[in-house]
């Protein structure tokens, strides 16, 4: 690729070495020519900073001294990368291993759709290479504020082959996203005071709101080891969290004519999700 944009990966670490340095291995194989990759460490105290940069030499760290959460964190890698010159920055959960193509994919295209502001790929539940199918995790986001609902699309399926265009989205998930630095500079970065949980989707509205498009890329893929810092994708840490975090989204970008379904449809969103949180640990305990 010619003249490729220049793109800084940040990778937030907190108390998950492991899976800190099995990601960075994999980012570290992939085939773009023209990107830096920053390790932001959200104050763990575990060696993770260090043996970062034992195994990784040439990976930048920069150590918050506490835990800022996933926005603070991630704030500070964005406001490096945006020093440094980037014109792409890569938001990539720490617990995740990536396709050596992803990211060429994902800039790919972000160049053919100039309106772009943020692009995601399609990401799959680790381990890559189930001999059954791989199973998506995320296959581009859903938003209807009009029953309270923001979710991942076709989540737990097979991966047929439905998904192989580059298509527009409701939202694109923090776990994987590329966002242009036009798009930062014009809506600014993460809200900290989401605490944890629908930044990314706060951060998708506002840039949708400032004119910029949301791309899903399913040619560019990911595997995601899901929750890992929080127990689990059915911890109730997890629930607890995420509840509040979609309160706050709604009440700040549902309109009046939303209120007059939402407040009946969400709770019977929120019920199937404690049903299934509930099945879960009846039926696969310890999981």
């Amino acid at each position: 690729m010619t003249g490729a944009p220049l793109v800084y990966i940040i990778v937030l670490n907190y108390k998950r070495k492991d899976d800190t340095l099995d990601c960075l291995g994999t980012v570290q194989k992939m085939d773009y020519p023209n990107f830096r990759t920053v390790m932001v460490d959200n104050g763990s105290g575990d060696g993770s900073a260090e043996a970062v940069r034992a195994a990784f030499p040439d990976v930048e760290v920069i150590e918050t001294g506490k835990n800022l959460m996933y926005a603070g964190g991630n704030n500070a890698g964005i406001t490096c990368a945006l020093e440094r010159g980037a014109d792409y920055v890569l938001l990539l959960n720490n617990d995740t291993v990536v396709d050596r193509s992803m990211l060429t994919r994902l800039v790919d295209a972000a160049l053919s759709h100039p309106d772009a502001g943020i692009a995601g790929p399609m990401i799959y539940y680790y381990p890559p290479g189930r001999p059954e199918g791989e199973v998506i995790w995320y296959a581009g986001g859903i938003v209807e504020m009009w029953r309270g609902l923001v979710a991942h699309r076709a989540i737990r399926k097979r991966d047929t082959g439905l998904f192989a265009d580059v298509e527009t989205t409701g939202y694109v998930t923090g776990c994987g996203m590329l966002v242009s630095r036009p798009c930062m500079e014009r809506v600014g970065m993460l809200d900290t005071s989401f605490g944890m949980y629908a930044e990314d989707t706060d951060l998708s509205l506002r840039a949708e709101g400032a004119g910029f498009t949301l791309l899903f890329v399913p040619d560019a893929r990911m595997w995601h080891k899901v929750s890992m810092s929080m127990g689990g994708e059915f911890s109730l840490a997890k629930m607890r969290r995420k509840a509040a975090s979609s309160l706050k989204l709604f009440v700040r970008y549902a309109r009046p004519w939303h209120w007059l379904t939402m407040p009946f449809l969400m709770p019977f969103y929120m019920a199937g999700r404690a049903a299934l949180l509930t099945l879960r640990r009846i039926f696969l305990p310890g999981r």
